[in-house]
């Protein structure tokens, strides 16, 4: 058995090593041992055991104090004898009495030799119990003198470097961070590295001083408050040289490391400050004002917080790093980096990890008995995946949890609370809405910054974020507790208000503000309604979901909008507020508009009366939303008046002109969009005109770029039919670049295949082309399916243009329509197959197409698409020579349209066919309804 206290107590026998608890323990084994095989007696033990304040019965308590550290030893090595208690060991299985008997032998024969095995032994300061001991700590002292004096009189070795632990691993990336540490140490006296847990600092310490000549290492993790300076001097150990003329040894740790490093060129390394953080900062800036010639290099999890301090941070390992450092480290596990078809897979794995070291490490361990994948897969509870580190790292470092457990411990309630806090918020928390969110949850907002300075919060671009670890460790925190469902309501709470504050601003100039404040609280909003969801009082997720809808309906965001409607919408429900009243009228007008394939679940008597009791609720409960509640549902009954009867009938809005005045400027500007766009469905070009263009002056006026947006589409529809092209492009362009980075990128390609249709009716073939690549790209950056089916209809559409039916039909067959995709889309992409056909002259295919279309366009209630699928039916009549059915068909797709789009290309390419004079429909014809949109009707066209 070995007992060391140079440096620390230490008690090992074997390959096993032991802790003995309790200072009255440790008193009584460090006293047992400066005697070692001797018998010391009760009297004795008990002065040293309890210098000052002895209990009643000392021989009792030493009989206690014995009897537990019997248990803790090797059986037999305390032995209980008449008049006290011996240890049964060597003097030379005990550091400090082999130390004094080496120097006993060493000034008896006058060896230099002996003296530096003494030495040798002085690995640190002499550990210890409490004061009692000071006769011992002289003692040794003293005989380090004498050995010291032995040496330095005979010829001894040059004195070598500081030891620095050698590194085991090779270092992966770090490069410019340890770049910017050695360039900070050489401008700085005091550099703190600092990062989170498991980031790699101390690595990067050591690196560092690996190449300086004169350095000492000091561990602080072990030292508890009131430790610092004991844990340095203890790391001085061998370095120290006494002062000749000194009359006795420094007993103070902290005059020992004072005069040990006074005159040197030295760097300290503190390692691991943060438990430890206000003495660490008074240590350190006591060394710096003692010794000029002294820099500290610091590793923290927070700043030390001394004037001058220059700082390094250490965040997360880049990506091509830690996919390094993880592939080195499975190759260690199991003998062979990841195969190329686990590559995926293990950028994924690091990717969650969140790039940190430590983590990578321990994950990377786990691929010695398990796959990448099942790695992956264990992720999900990844505190127990990641749970069994290296035998001999530091407690703190052996799994995921100790090594955020570290932190935890360091932490006031408030920041706890704040931590936790930040957990259930997945995109982070806005800078501007830390206060708020600090008031929910009972804390002050200053604990955000506190928790960045503890390197477990992340401030980036304005927002306060976990990593996804330490946020994983919060859930688990709040689940252990059971407070998660607690903190996620209050969490919900303070998003409703937060969005409630920012949607009232998003009708006007507040608008790209607004939807910046949702995009980045987009996964946010999500859990908060995830968590409303599961509540059974519905009411506080309806007006989260009242707050969400503006930002939805900008953004296109109509697949979450259905879900959403279906779990807070309740006809039975009192309509008690504006939310009610905007959720309720949502859901009626979106049951009016059934999903592609699927009918209508409201009859026009059901939908009367509840449309009624809105338009009533509305007029109780009045905003700039509610006043569109009646129109908007008017106009969804036409739609159903429409389908009960069979065919598409033009939409129509009921709305007076006394009620457009009293509305407010926004509220006014969007009916007059509603009125625009039904008047498109009817063919009544006037009134596009009119209302397209008072629409966009009102948005213009309010300042509402989504709303100019959408009302400069509708007016370059009427400009394109009223033959000013030229208008109609500068027209579009403006409002692409006013929504631009706002809509949806499906939104944005819509009006560049506009501009598209525009420039082909100017023949201007070539910007065309290239406006039509553009969109390609933009398509394939977003890489949904609805933008890439725009870009390639785009495509198509110009090389109809060209007259090229090979490149049209390849791009029309590039087209994925998928189901649930709308169906006017659908009716037109079968068009412009059609068309490609037709120019390939493959009428039997074009018809075909056709037949498919016809219905889709029908049923889609879109009447511009109707028009257009009616000039491609025109084309097949003049292709097999129908020329009377064919100008019949044009007049009718000018009547659904409510004008002639003679300038559209594949129009020109019908009349090109029909020769010039495109003649009447046939007088054999009477009673033909040629504004008629009924599918069984324009099918005949066909046949």
């Amino acid at each position: 058995m070995q007992v060391r206290f140079f440096g620390g107590l230490s008690v090992s026998w074997g390959a096993d090593e032991g802790a003995v608890p309790g200072r009255g323990q440790q008193a009584l084994l460090l006293r047992l041992a400066v005697d070692a095989g001797t018998t010391v007696g009760y009297r004795a033990l008990a002065d040293d055991v309890w210098p000052t304040d002895a209990p009643e019965d000392p021989r009792a308590s030493l009989q206690s104090l014995a009897s537990r550290l019997r248990r803790t030893l090797p059986d037999g090595l305390l032995a209980s004898v008449p008049g006290g208690y011996r240890l049964e060991l060597s003097r030379d299985d005990i550091d400090i009495t082999r130390f004094q008997d080496l120097v006993a032998a060493a000034r008896a024969e006058n060896d230099p030799g002996r003296a530096r095995d003494a030495l040798a032994l002085w690995t640190g300061d002499p550990w210890i119990p409490h004061d009692g001991f000071d006769w011992l700590v002289r003692d040794l002292w003293q005989d380090r003198g004498h050995a010291e004096r032995l040496t330095a009189a005979a010829p001894s070795p040059a004195p070598q470097a500081p030891v620095v632990p050698a590194a085991i691993t090779g270092l992966v990336g770090r490069a410019d961070e340890l770049d910017a540490i050695r360039d900070r140490l050489t401008t700085d006296r005091l550099v703190t590295v600092i990062g989170p847990g498991g980031a790699g600092k101390t690595t990067l310490a050591l690196e560092t001083v690996r190449a300086t000549a004169d350095a000492l290492v000091v561990e602080l993790a072990p030292a508890a408050t009131g430790e610092v300076w004991a844990a340095i001097a203890g790391a001085v150990g061998h370095g120290i040289r006494l002062n000749e003329t000194a009359a006795s040894a420094p007993t103070s740790p902290r005059y020992r490391v004072i005069e040990a490093v006074a005159g040197r060129e030295v760097v300290i390394v503190l390692d691991n400050c943060e438990h430890v953080i206000r003495e660490a900062a008074e240590v350190a800036q006591t060394l710096l004002l003692s010794t000029p010639g002294l820099r500290i290099l610091a590793t923290s999890r927070e700043p030390l917080g001394v004037i001058g301090e220059a700082f390094v941070d250490l965040g997360p390992l880049p990506a091509l790093d830690a996919d390094e450092l993880f592939a080195r480290r499975v190759r260690s596990a199991r003998g062979i980096p990841p195969a190329p078809d686990e590559r995926e897979t293990a950028a994924r794995i690091v990717q969650r990890l969140d790039g940190l070291p430590l983590a990578i490490e321990l994950a990377a361990a786990r691929a010695r008995t398990l796959t990448l994948a099942e790695i992956d897969a264990g992720l999900s509870d990844r505190f127990a995946l990641l749970a069994n580190g290296p035998r001999l790292s530091p407690d703190r470092h052996r799994t995921l949890r100790a090594l955020i457990d570290w932190s935890w411990d360091t932490l006031t309630d408030p920041e706890r609370v704040a931590l936790r806090a930040s957990s259930v918020f997945p995109d982070g928390i806005g800078s501007g809405d830390a206060a708020a969110i600090a008031e929910a949850f009972g804390v002050d907002a200053t604990v955000f910054d506190a928790l960045v300075d503890r390197s477990l919060l992340v401030r980036r671009d304005g927002r306060f974020r976990l990593l996804e670890t330490v946020r994983e460790y919060g859930l688990d925190r709040l689940r252990a507790e059971g407070a998660e469902t607690e903190y996620r309501e209050r969490a919900a709470d303070v998003l409703t208000v937060l969005a409630a504050a920012h949607e009232r601003t998003m009708r006007g100039p507040g608008l790209r503000a607004g939807l910046a404040w949702f995009d980045a609280n987009e996964e946010n909003m999500s859990a908060a309604l995830r968590t409303r969801a599961a509540s059974a009082d519905r009411r506080p997720g309806r007006r989260l979901l009242r707050a969400l809808l503006w930002a939805w309906a900008v953004r296109e965001r109509m697949e979450e909008l259905r879900p959403a409607l279906a779990a807070f919408a309740d006809p039975d429900s009192p309509l008690e507020d504006e939310s009610d009243v905007v959720i309720e009228a949502l859901a009626l007008f979106s049951a009016s508009f059934p999903e592609p394939g699927q009918a209508s679940t409201f009859d026009r008597a059901t939908f009367a009366a509840r449309r009624d009791v809105l338009v009533e609720a509305a007029r109780r409960h009045p905003s700039e939303v509610t006043v569109l509640a009646g129109p908007l549902l008017s106009l969804a009954e036409t739609v159903l008046e429409a389908t009960e009867a069979g065919f598409s009938g033009p939409w129509r809005v009921r709305v007076s002109d006394a009620e457009l005045e009293a509305a407010p400027p926004w509220s006014r500007a969007m009916l007059h969009v509603v009125r625009a766009g039904a008047a498109v469905n009817a063919g009544d070009v006037e009134v596009l005109g009119v209302e397209s263009e008072k629409a966009l002056r009102l948005f213009t006026e309010v300042g509402d770029p989504w709303g100019a947006g959408i009302s400069s589409q509708l007016w370059s529809e009427w400009l394109i039919l009223a033959g000013r092209l030229d208008e109609a492009l500068e027209v579009t362009d403006t409002g692409f670049e006013v929504v631009a980075g706002m809509t949806s990128v499906a939104d944005l390609l819509q009006m560049q295949a506009q501009a598209v249709g525009i420039l082909l009716r100017l023949g201007r073939l070539d910007e065309a082309r290239e406006r039509a690549a553009e969109m390609e790209t933009t398509a394939a950056a977003d890489g949904s399916v609805r933008a890439l089916s725009q870009a390639r209809m785009a495509a198509a559409q110009v090389e109809i243009s060209a007259g090229d039916g090979t490149a049209a039909l390849r791009q029309s067959q590039a087209i994925r329509l998928e189901p649930g995709f709308p169906e006017q889309i659908k009716a037109w992409a079968g068009a412009q197959r059609a068309e490609a056909l037709l120019l390939l002259d493959r009428p039997d295919e074009a018809r075909a197409a056709l037949r498919e279309a016809v219905p889709l366009a029908v049923r889609s209630h879109d009447h511009p698409v109707v028009a257009s699928v009616l000039v491609a039916v025109a084309g097949w009549n003049a292709a097999v020579g129908r020329a009377d059915t064919a100008r019949e068909t044009l007049a009718r797709a000018a009547t659904v349209r409510g004008a002639a789009d003679e300038r559209e290309p594949f129009w020109r390419w019908v009349e090109e066919r029909l020769g010039a004079d495109t003649g009447e429909i046939p007088a054999s014809a009477p009673g033909i309804l040629l504004g008629e949109v009924d599918a069984d009707v324009l099918l005949a066209l066909l046949d």
